[in-house]
């Protein structure tokens, strides 16, 4: 019996992590298992926790080998607490990655950033071939939403991404957009990249009717039409217009706004919030993947506020969820971003100009008002996710692509 070629992946998100890099990785290593030998290294979970005693632990799920460093896990809201997270996770992940022998190839994602040139390294000095899964382009991520100011630091990321792009095997993006950008920033040869987009699992999350859905038994629920944000509460999402807009709609009284999930944005919102004395919308944490089914369905419309300038530099991944529970969404992203076209394309949602309160506002009170248009873009969202970007599609364009690089 043939031995199975053995795949490492780094990032530092991975099971039981609730994080979205975290549970794309996790579904992508289930599916790939049988194929490869796969190995991960990754960090602490940040909203789960994990048993580590030493610095580097290893446990085994199902047949996938964890090396999981027990890193620090400071609040990201501080830079300072950013740096000393990575450092923690960066320094003994270079350490371990050099005791791996026969690795037939090497995958980094960018989580956190620069993290590819430990892989990258690696595949020199080993032989092996390393892969780039791009899911957002830095330093342009960090520039748009206001992290990134001092052109030094700018300049050292953006030369350190070059030489990354350039040494890799391959690089994985989720989106044609993104491919668009590395090309006319990066001057990347356009056969090297490879688009294979984020999925949902179509049989995790589908849709559950309201009588049916034990998410909506909570009274705050009760006569309700839900307008609601689940996902990451960070910097690359403008989600402070979601406060503005929840209090320019607080005279209608049904209307109830839900923001699901963790970051390091969250608190400043939950003041902002207070601040107003808004009583129309509700904070919650992450909730466990196996009800995601629930808490997605709940809404009557979901939103994806996007701040301006990001086409290309990130696809938001909650995207394939809601269309797998069926539900429509406003959109508020540039113009030819993967999000604007796919909207466009299967009419699952409406788009709206990102950075606008009142575009935004606009798109909320059109769902409003006709929720049976809106009930059959919900179906059009699943049945195009059904149709291109299911787990089963996706991983095993994924699958591909490491067979015809190794």
């Amino acid at each position: 019996m043939t031995a199975l070629k053995r795949i490492l992946f780094l990032n530092r998100s991975f099971y039981p992590d609730v994080e979205s890099t975290g549970q794309l990785l996790t579904e992508l290593c289930e599916e790939l298992e049988n194929d490869f030998e796969i190995h991960v290294i990754c960090g602490n979970p940040l909203y789960r926790k994990a048993k580590n005693r030493d610095i580097i632990n290893k446990s085994l799920y199902r047949n996938i080998t964890i090396w999981r460093i027990n890193n620090t896990r400071f609040p990201k809201k501080h830079l300072f607490a950013r740096i000393i997270n990575l450092i923690s996770y960066f320094i003994p992940c270079f350490i371990r990655i050099f005791f791996f022998k026969n690795i037939a190839c090497v995958i980094a994602e960018t989580d956190p950033p620069l993290l590819g040139i430990i892989a990258c390294l690696y595949s020199k000095i080993r032989n092996s071939c390393f892969i780039y899964y791009v899911q957002d382009l830095w330093p342009n991520v960090g520039i748009v939403n206001g992290q990134l100011t001092n052109r030094l630091i700018i300049k050292i990321l953006k030369r350190a991404n070059k030489f990354l792009y350039d040494n890799s095997s391959k690089i994985i993006v989720p989106g044609r957009d993104m491919k668009i950008r590395l090309v006319e920033e990066n001057h990347i040869p356009p056969h090297k990249i490879e688009v294979v987009e984020n999925w949902a699992d179509t049989g995790q999350i589908f849709s559950i009717t309201r009588k049916d859905n034990i998410f909506l038994k909570q009274s705050f629920f009760k006569n309700k039409f839900v307008v609601m944000y689940s996902g990451n509460i960070g910097l690359s999402q403008d989600l402070e217009n979601i406060i503005y807009l929840a209090d320019s709609l607080k005279e209608i009284d049904d209307i109830l706004f839900v923001l699901i999930g963790e970051g390091a944005y969250k608190d400043k919102l939950i003041n902002l919030s207070a601040s107003l004395g808004l009583r129309n919308i509700k904070f919650l944490t992450y909730q466990d993947k196996e009800n995601l089914k629930f808490t997605l369905s709940a809404a009557h419309v979901h939103l994806i506020p996007m701040k301006k300038g990001m086409r290309g530099n990130i696809v938001p991944s909650k995207v394939y969820g809601i269309m797998a529970a069926g539900k429509p969404y406003v959109a508020a992203v540039d113009e030819e971003s993967e999000i604007y076209k796919m909207t466009y394309k299967f009419k699952c949602g409406i788009n709206v100009k990102p950075s606008n309160i009142e575009e935004l506002k606009k798109g909320v009170l059109w769902a409003y008002k006709n929720r049976d248009k809106i009930e059959k873009m919900g179906k059009n969202g699943r049945n195009a996710l059904e149709k291109y970007y299911s787990k089963k599609i996706c991983t095993q364009k994924f699958k591909e692509v490491i067979e015809n690089t190794i």
